[in-house]
């Protein structure tokens, strides 16, 4: 599998974590530009524990300034890949 194809991969994965966290939000409303922030209104605790479950599964250990410039799908795609 090609690189992109990886990436589209781990996008699909982590769209289906951040519904699954949030819980209010319907699949079909994210895709990988989503931003938390401008199109949800999503901040605090509920990023919070997103942002944990992501550290979780991929097993990443970012530094706090990883996250805090962190507002779309494809930032948390970029983070995950880079700490790989």
């Amino acid at each position: 599998m090609d690189a992109e194809a990886n990436r589209d991969e781990l996008a699909q994965q982590i769209i289906e974590l951040f519904v699954s966290i949030i819980g209010f939000i319907p699949r079909e409303a994210v895709s990988a530009h989503t931003n938390f922030i401008k199109d949800f209104d999503i901040i605090d605790d509920d990023i919070t524990c997103f942002m944990m479950q992501v550290k979780w599964r991929y097993k990443l250990n970012p530094r706090p300034a990883d996250w805090e410039q962190i507002e779309t799908i494809n930032e948390v795609v970029d983070l995950v890949i880079g700490k790989r």
